[in-house]
């Protein structure tokens, strides 16, 4: 057999084909609060990464990073459609944002999720932007959202590389992370103390973006609402209840961790009195 010089720098192509799509993929039974998927996600990929396993697949630990900032992304996606889906004033700013017909594949009621198909919240711009143009929310320096947007930003970048360059650290990442410059290529490298350090950092994120828009959105119910045609003559104690559930952790408040645990009645009754200051 002739010899062929096209082959010989590497191994032949195998033919391989997907035998059945359909068992990559798997209904999503998750349910709850955007915060409480939030909260499964993240839970589900630390438990598998203990310090013996992260010590010994080094290569699969940055990995885990990547998907909890997936976990923080689709956060932003459900709180933002969910206020979109509630919020006559969110309806009113988002009325210009493009949608393209493969939304309609996530059905009626789903639309709003669908808007954000396109959008990447794996930077803060992003981020701020949507909060602010869809939302009506802007972010100021005194925020409680500020400070962990801006470490989870330097995540982001750090995912950039793992994602899109096998964790080789690009220049336009290392100069926005203020990384010294160097004449070899920098490589990502993600331990375990590195992955619970992010793992709280976006958790952090979350959890001040759910209590700020909690806020936002409440104050809208009280003063806002009342007054637009949507929702004017409605039971805005009935609306409420959906602004809570939208919000309302059960995961924090089985493990205790909600700073002033109220029952929804209390905490609308507070709203009321105090005219959401």
């Amino acid at each position: 057999m002739m010899t062929d010089w096209k082959g010989s720098v590497s191994a032949s192509a195998s033919t391989v084909t997907i035998k059945n799509i359909s068992s990559y993929i798997s209904e999503n039974t998750t349910c709850g609060s955007p915060i409480d998927t939030f909260y499964f996600g993240r839970n589900d990929l630390l438990k598998s990464v203990d310090p013996a396993y992260a010590g010994a697949h080094p290569s699969v630990v940055p990995l885990i990073l990547v998907g909890l900032i997936s976990q923080t992304e689709n956060y932003f996606r459900d709180i933002m459609a969910g206020i979109i889906s509630l919020c006559p004033k969110a309806k009113e700013k988002s009325a210009n944002k493009q949608l393209n017909l493969a939304t309609a594949w996530f059905g009626y009621g789903e639309l709003e999720k669908g808007a954000f198909e396109n959008t990447s919240f794996s930077d803060s711009d992003t981020i701020t932007k949507n909060l602010k143009n869809l939302i009506g929310y802007t972010i100021t320096e005194q925020s409680q959202i500020s400070t962990p947007l801006d470490e989870f930003d330097k995540l982001c970048e750090l995912r950039h590389a793992i994602v899109h360059s096998a964790g080789l650290l690009a220049g336009k990442n290392a100069i926005k992370l203020q990384f010294p410059s160097s004449k070899n290529p920098v490589k990502v490298i993600v331990g375990f103390p590195e992955l619970q350090e992010a793992a709280e950092i976006c958790t952090a994120l979350v959890c001040a973006v759910n209590l700020e828009l909690f806020r936002h959105l409440s104050k809208r119910w009280l003063n806002d609402w009342p007054k637009t045609p949507a929702y004017r003559g409605e039971n805005l104690n009935g609306l409420f209840k959906k602004v809570w559930v939208l919000f309302y952790s059960k995961f924090d408040s089985q493990n205790g961790l909600i700073h002033s645990p109220l029952t929804l009645i209390k905490t609308r009754n507070m709203i009321v009195k105090t005219r959401a200051v």
